[in-house]
């Protein structure tokens, strides 16, 4: 049982980055007061840092300091260089640590309105890291590992000598980032015990933050935004695969969450709904992006809900009881119960805490029986004997936090032992942080478990790592920077994120790099706009990071791998490692769109053999996969139907007729055996190294590509979205006003607007497919000829148009 302690993890040696307390020289104490005096004095440009960010400090967490905008006159620029000119002197005539760290970070984040300075900013890093700063040490380590603004040429070797020096000193980033490295083998041999040290290093700092605030631990971070998903996915609406927020669809977002409020706050206070006063309870208790945390106003709603409490008797009727409000009215008590404990809006009263907790539980409110156990644990036998039965109930109606608080009190007898960690094991499916800390060190040491795995512990460090980030809320402060309209500043920390390892960060800095720097809009393709000039830096980068989110289970990222080889974005074109991407992301993670790229490879022969037998199979089941896809896959099969029509008539070799429902060897899929031989080389690893060729790694065997691939999906399933975290989120509002306003428009025909899932009938021959994709050309064809006529009949009659473009031709396109 040693094992099993919130905090159980082994330190790291640790080495101090901080300037210590030595007494200065009398000449560097006046020049550093003359510093810190212009620190303090007030300067006429906007900023963004809070006091705390902007204190002279070599405590820098993890180097995540906010962009500041420029100074507004020039009396602020004059004072700004003065400052810097103070700190100069300190730092170049006494070395002092503070001063050298300040200007590092001064030209890194543009602090105070100064202009990004790489090379700056290295330069001092570097001198703070030979002092041993391991947020300096770390920052050096990234700038190798990246060659972020060309400063320095990326060498892996010295990333990792840096980052592990930082990591040695302690630093969360650090930490995190050789975890990452040690977990896919970026830069250095694949080793899983060193990615589960460092991983629960940082999930044990996450753990002592949690559990050192209110009972019931600290409420967690926002969810983290993907920026794909605001367009749909990396491929659009409908096209894309990976998208955290479930049934997202574009007319969700159509209303603003201010309409919503609106409504909602109608209902409440003037229809007096129920239902609508716990929403917005909910929504002003856990706060959002858009809708700040407000105690006060959840604790109006709450009490509006629970004044619909019947007072005539001492028992609350069954009636009540079985009923909606009911429910609501039980949800909203154990909420003033749970603020009444932690001290929310309110002051902490354990006996009012008690009174509502018990009106939740007497409504079979799962959360009020949990609080009930919380505040009798810690009493008598017969109210700890009371506090498990509490918690017992709130586990069988599936409350994650009551599943964790009985599972820690059953581990500590062996008769109960296994009971416990089915507990945390239920607990972990609602993503809970103290489910996955014990089932980490679990699984670390084998207890309880048929034989230790690494590869589950270090999945649960990760999470706990990742989710748990309130230290070092670096893609949040990317995100914001993102809202502001920043992109630099955005890409810089989602880079620094996404070398932490955060999948998000790495899709978000891939989808940066796409849309703004490497890809082209279709004007631009057909040659009617001008392109941009290539940097093959920046698409160089891209490949990389989108490389590594398909690693971490990304199918759409995996799909785009491809499309970069296909083009020769960031690498050489090789239709071979294009086709092996889409083969993958169609075999083994089932992309639609993947499957119609490696079908139109079989019909072309580009990539892999010419077979239009394994293309059409290919076509058909992206149809099966999505049914979106109708439209471009009849084409496709028409298209491939004619190839197919004309190649018999050239005489020329057509292999097995389309028209045969199975291949002559029996298979009965699109990926045959012979596409697995090592001629292939593996997508998975390729640009995983930034100082690696990309397409290393080949693997031999086809099944290392598919363990890997398990493990990834594991640790995705485990760091995925939560819809219990994300509850009180405008989306999940809007979803609802939707619903509800469609619901008083129409009820009647509701059920002509649900999307059918059943499955359409195969049964129908070849022939009749292809009949129908002839009548769907004939149409295109058809509505394209109409739209002509009208045109050109509309340019007929207006002979004021035809005169003017007599007179004014159209400028020649730029080439």
């Amino acid at each position: 049982m040693q094992y099993l302690r919130p905090l159980a993890h082994d330190d790291a040696p640790k080495s101090s980055g901080r300037s210590g307390g030595a007494a200065l020289p009398p000449v560097l104490d006046h020049l550093w007061a003359d510093v810190r005096a212009w620190w303090a004095a007030p300067h006429t440009h906007t900023s963004t840092a809070t006091s705390d960010q902007a204190a002279v400090s070599t405590d820098s967490t993890d180097g995540d300091s906010p962009r500041t905008r420029q100074p507004a006159d020039a009396a602020a620029h004059d004072a700004l260089q003065k400052g810097i000119n103070l700190l100069k002197q300190a730092a170049d005539m006494y070395g002092h640590k503070d001063a050298l760290f300040s200007l590092a970070d001064l030209y890194f984040y543009e602090k105070y309105g100064q202009t990004r300075d790489l090379k700056q900013a290295f330069h001092f890093y570097h001198k703070m890291a030979d002092l041993g700063n391991a947020t300096a040490q770390h920052m050096v380590g990234f700038m190798y590992a990246t060659g972020f603004g060309n400063v320095v040429p990326r060498d892996q070797a010295q990333a990792l000598l840096y980052h592990t020096f930082a990591a040695h000193g302690a630093n969360t980033a650090a930490e995190m980032t050789l975890g990452y490295r040690y977990l896919l083998g970026i830069g250095t041999e694949q080793k899983c015990s060193d990615a589960v040290y460092y991983y629960k290093n940082v999930a044990a700092k996450a753990i002592d933050h949690y559990l050192s605030g209110p009972p019931g631990g600290r409420a967690m971070p926002l969810p983290k935004v993907r920026l794909s998903d605001q367009a749909g996915g990396v491929y659009g609406f409908g096209a894309s695969m990976v998208m955290d927020k479930p049934s997202w669809t574009n007319s969700d977002n159509s209303v603003s969450i201010e309409e919503v409020l609106q409504y909602l706050r109608y209902l409440a206070l003037v229809k007096g709904d129920v239902e609508a006063q716990l929403m917005l309870g909910d929504m002003y208790y856990y706060g959002s992006r858009n809708v700040p945390q407000n105690f006060q106003e959840a604790l109006t709603f709450f009490k509006a809900v629970v004044e619909r409490l019947p007072t005539s008797g001492r028992k609350i009727p069954d009636t009540v009881i079985k009923s909606k409000s009911g429910e609501a009215i039980g949800q909203a008590a154990g909420y003033l119960g749970k603020m009444f404990m932690r001290g929310e809006g309110v002051q902490v009263n354990y006996q009012t805490a008690y009174k509502w907790f018990l009106v939740g539980a007497e409504l079979q409110d799962s959360a009020s029986m949990n609080g009930l156990g919380l505040l009798l644990l810690k009493g008598k036998q017969e109210d700890y004997d009371r506090a498990i039965d509490y918690f017992t109930k709130a586990s069988n109606l599936k409350n994650a936090d009551a599943r964790v608080n009985l599972a820690l009190e059953y581990i500590k007898h062996e008769s109960t032992f296994d009971m416990g960690i089915q507990l945390f094991n239920l607990a972990a499916d609602s993503k809970h942080l103290l489910a996955y800390w014990y089932l980490g060190q679990m699984y670390q040491e084998g207890i309880g478990m048929t034989a230790p795995s690494c590869q589950h512990a270090v999945a649960f460090y990760k999470a706990i790592a990742e989710r748990g980030d309130w230290l070092y809320p670096t893609v949040e402060t990317a995100y914001k920077a993102y809202e502001d309209g920043d992109l630099d500043g955005a890409l810089l920390h989602y880079m620094l994120a996404a070398e932490r390892g955060y999948e998000i960060a790495q899709a978000n800095v891939a989808y940066l790099l796409d849309t703004h720097y490497v890809a082209q809009t279709l004007p631009q393709r057909l040659g009617l706009q001008q392109s941009r000039a290539r940097d093959t830096d920046l698409e160089q980068l891209a490949l990389i990071y989108w490389s590594r989110s398909a690693n971490q289970n990304n199918v759409d990222a995996r799909v785009k791998m491809g499309d970069y080889y296909y083009f020769g974005i960031g690498a050489p074109t090789d239709f071979e490692k294009a086709a092996a991407c889409y083969r993958v992301a169609a075999e083994l993670e089932n992309s639609p769109m993947a499957m119609w790229n490696l079908g139109w490879m079989y019909e072309h022969g580009i990539g892999v053999a010419r077979d239009f037998h394994l293309a059409k199979r290919t076509y058909d089941n992206a149809l099966v996969a999505n049914g979106n896809a109708y439209l471009p896959v009849k084409l496709s099969l028409l298209k491939l139907y004619l190839r197919q029509y004309v190649d018999f008539i050239l005489g020329r070799d057509v292999d097995h007729p389309l028209f045969q429902t199975k291949p002559k060897n029996g298979a009965n899929d699109a990926y045959p055996a012979h596409a697995e031989q090592a001629q292939h080389r593996d997508p998975q690893h390729a640009g995983d190294a930034h100082g690696h060729q990309l397409g290393e790694h080949p693997l031999d065997d086809f099944s290392e590509q598919r363990v890997a691939l398990e493990q990834a999906r594991r640790r995705k399933e485990i760091e995925g979205h939560d819809a219990l975290w994300d509850r009180g989120a405008e989306e999940e509002l809007r979803r609802q006003y939707n619903r509800h306003m469609r619901e008083l428009e129409d009820q009647d025909d509701a059920a002509f607007r649900r999307y059918d899932d059943d499955e359409e009938d195969d049964e129908y021959s070849e022939e009749e497919e292809l009949i129908e994709s002839i009548i769907i050309l004939g149409i295109c064809i058809l509505v394209g000829y109409l739209v002509y006529i009208r045109r050109h009949r509309v340019n007929n009659n207006n002979p004021v148009a035809q005169q003017q473009q007599q007179q004014h031709p159209p400028a020649p396109p730029h080439l």
